[in-house]
């Protein structure tokens, strides 16, 4: 049993050791740019061990992808545990990713890359862990948006559901600004950090305050 666990550990390292290979690569050169030869050659193995562990590039990437991911379910799940309001913590999970972004921006371009169209519909046994770890972060946002909404701290007329997409959709897009974007803002003195600031009191108010034409706007005119 010992020599079954341990060759069970080696097989694992191993296994991990490639992965890290990869993730190295794919941050230097690009997926695309990266070759099944130049894995194994990093990974210092012969390319037949390297496809006994991953049938292909795309299933080395996956690996890389499902890392990453588990890493940012765990701040949105530390996030949502937090003692604080349903609105404090949708912030608390943005401000996760903005500082993700910033400390680990190889990992979060890899991680915008993945939701590229080349990667929809795959049975890679990676991908379907990493699609259910996405799955519990969005559900984590529309926890908290449910909670704010019991609280009063968001507007009960909104689908929690349908913010947490547009949360998903703005934060990710804040964060990955096109090189032409990012020229007109610096244009106009607005840094990176300064839009991501910005940001909050553009959404703040849509969440909080009453549409223009609630009952109660219908009321005081």
């Amino acid at each position: 049993m010992a020599i079954a666990d341990r060759r069970k550990r080696e097989k694992e390292q191993r296994r991990n050791e490639i992965i890290v290979a990869a993730e190295k690569l794919f941050f230097a050169k690009g997926y695309t740019n990266v070759t099944m030869d130049e894995i194994a050659y990093e990974a210092e193995v012969n390319k037949a061990l390297l496809y006994y562990y991953f049938k292909n590039k795309e299933a080395l990437f996956f690996a890389v992808y499902r890392r990453i991911v588990q890493v940012l379910y765990k701040i949105y799940e530390d996030s949502s545990k937090l003692d604080i309001d349903g609105l404090t913590k949708i912030k608390a999970m943005s401000e996760g990713m903005h500082e993700f972004s910033k400390s680990h921006p190889d990992e979060f371009r890899l991680y915008i890359y993945a939701g590229s169209e080349r990667f929809i519909n795959t049975d890679n046994e990676d991908a379907k862990r990493a699609t259910t770890l996405a799955t519990g972060m969005w559900r984590l946002v529309v926890e908290a948006f449910l909670q704010g909404i019991e609280e009063g701290n968001i507007r009960d007329d909104l689908d929690p559901v349908e913010m947490s997409v547009y949360f998903n959709m703005i934060t990710m897009n804040a964060l990955n600004v096109s090189p032409v974007f990012r020229m007109i803002l610096e244009a106009r003195g607005i840094n990176q950090e300064r839009f991501w600031e910005d940001l909050e009191h553009f959404i703040r108010p849509a969440l909080t305050n009453r549409p223009l034409n609630s009952p109660d706007k219908q009321e005081k005119s």
